[in-house]
């Protein structure tokens, strides 16, 4: 996949998703003491969060997206391309929250170590009986699960495409409203976005 149809699929659809759960916060505070609150709403970005990240997963891994794959296919594929992953940590943009989505994630129980995963699983088949876990420390893990995925797959995008030169910036257009960009080596950046980049990392 090329660095521009990662940008105009996936990114954008992501830079929706993060706006729709900003949307949320006019209501309840983005805080660790409302970590817990759930709601409907929370319920429905759950499940649009979930299926985006189901759908990445496969891009990452280099599945065909018709393939009936699961978690315990994706743990194996990225614990193996990327092991850092279980220890990165982002911040929260205006907050002193700090997220580590990955923490704990491994191949002999793929779905359960990760509880944001679980809980969309659990909402997807009794939304009713799970309606707790639709809360915002989910949603919030489960965005930046999805945003750290998208940043790595912009550099292995980038420096796998002969047709790019080596001016060209390997992190995605634009900038996280959620999220500060983990501290990774980006191979290049515009000197336009340098100073920008800088208030992010």
């Amino acid at each position: 996949m090329t660095r521009k149809e990662l940008s105009r699929n996936y990114w954008r659809y992501y830079c929706m998703l993060e706006d729709k759960f900003l949307a949320t916060v006019n209501y309840v505070e983005l805080n660790q003491a409302n970590f817990q609150s759930f709601s409907n709403e929370y319920a429905l970005l759950l499940q649009a969060i979930g299926a985006e990240l189901d759908n990445f997963f496969k891009i990452y891994c280099g599945f065909d997206p018709t393939d009936r794959k699961n978690i315990v296919d994706y743990a194996a594929f990225i614990l193996s391309d990327f092991p850092d992953i279980t220890t990165e940590k982002i911040e929260v943009l205006d907050t002193e929250i700090e997220v580590q989505p990955f923490e704990g994630w491994n191949v002999s129980s793929p779905a359960q170590s990760l509880p944001w995963w679980k809980a969309f699983d659990d909402i997807k088949h009794n939304r009713i009986g799970n309606f707790a876990q639709a809360n915002q420390e989910n949603i919030l893990n489960m965005l930046a699960a999805l945003y750290i995925l998208e940043v790595k797959m912009f550099t292995k995008a980038t420096k796998d495409d002969p047709a790019l030169g080596l001016a060209e910036v390997d992190i995605p257009n634009g900038f996280s409203k959620v999220f500060r960009l983990p501290p990774w080596n980006f191979r290049s950046i515009s000197p336009g976005d340098l100073q920008e980049l800088e208030k992010w990392i």
